[in-house]
Formats: structure tokens, C-alpha cells, sequence
């Protein structure tokens, strides 16, 4: 899937929330502070969109817009300083599960970084599990399932099998 198509799917979504974007001077702002290369589809993420999701889909970012707890270089600082176990240097959060673990991705890969899961009771010296090869894989299938569940839902039926999941 490509980016384009992505947003396509973000865009037509009616449970979408999403925000005006972020410029360039906030995306390098965002980098200098956090000490990453915020890159790939998270990156067009940002500039298109800054901040956002679909359903219960909550992504971090950044913008004039976003909402404080969901403000990229707040949620990270704060999971880095304030949080035990303090999360590492090299993961960039991108959603809360609602349990307090983080999905990320791994800035230690250049290019397209991929999405892990960062479990906070496994404790800070973990290697977080790969969940996604990179963020627009990511985010799309958890778009489908959210979809998949809110048609099971309106329709009275509960969620497929296919439709649960952590990744």
C-alpha cells in the first residue's frame, strides 16, 4: 500500500479524526528535541495529516492543532523522564494501547523504521517485538480491523476473529 492510498482510506473513514498537518519547521523542531530522524510514512503522516486517527485509533504528532495529549515531543518527553520503566531513546511513540504499553517505531533503522511494541511491564532493558515491517503497513491494518469491528458492531454481530488482535 502506498501512502497515498493510506490516506485515502484515513480520509473516507467517517470515524476519522484528524488534524491541518505539520510544516517542515515543526517536523525538524520535533527531531532536534526528541534526538530522532522523525522519517518514511510517519514522517507523510505528519506532514499531511500531524495528528490523528479513526475510531479508538489515537495517533501521536504534531501541529498547531493537536490535541496536548497527543502531542508527539510531550508524550515521548514524558515517557522518557516521568515513566518507569522510562522508554528508550531510540523509540518513537505512536499510539498508547489504553493499557500504557506504546507502539513505536525504532529510529535505529534508517529509511523506513519499523513499528514495534513496547510492553512497559517487560521492563526497560526489552527488545521490543516487531509488529510491522513500517508504518503505512501498520496503521492500514489496524484501520481495516477498526473498520472491520465497527461494521461487525453496527450490524449487531460481534468481531471476527480476524478483527482482534495487539498488532
Amino acid at each position: 500500500m502506498t501512502f497515498d492510498e493510506l490516506a485515502e482510506m484515513l480520509e473516507r473513514n467517517p470515524s476519522k479524526s484528524l488534524g491541518q498537518g505539520a510544516c517542515e519547521t515543526e517536523i525538524h523542531a520535533a527531531n532536534v528535541q526528541l534526538g530522532v530522524t522523525l522519517a518514511g510514512g510517519y514522517r507523510l503522516f505528519l506532514r499531511r495529516f500531524g495528528w490523528g486517527g479513526v475510531g479508538s485509533i489515537e495517533l501521536f504528532g504534531l501541529g498547531g492543532d493537536v490535541p496536548p495529549y497527543l502531542n508527539l515531543t510531550e508524550m515521548t518527553r514524558s515517557e522518557r523522564a516521568d515513566m518507569s520503566p522510562s522508554l528508550s531513546a531510540h523509540l518513537i511513540p505512536l499510539m498508547n494501547d489504553g493499557g500504557g504499553n506504546l507502539y513505536c517505531l525504532d529510529s535505529r533503522v534508517e529509511g523506513e523504521p519499523p513499528v514495534v511494541f513496547w510492553d512497559h511491564a517487560a521492563g526497560a532493558q526489552q527488545e521490543p517485538v516487531q509488529v510491522a515491517s513500517n508504518f503505512i503497513e501498520w496503521l492500514a491494518a489496524r484501520v481495516a480491523r477498526e473498520t472491520e469491528m465497527d461494521g461487525d458492531i453496527s450490524r449487531g454481530t460481534p468481531p471476527s476473529p480476524a478483527g482482534r488482535g495487539s498488532g
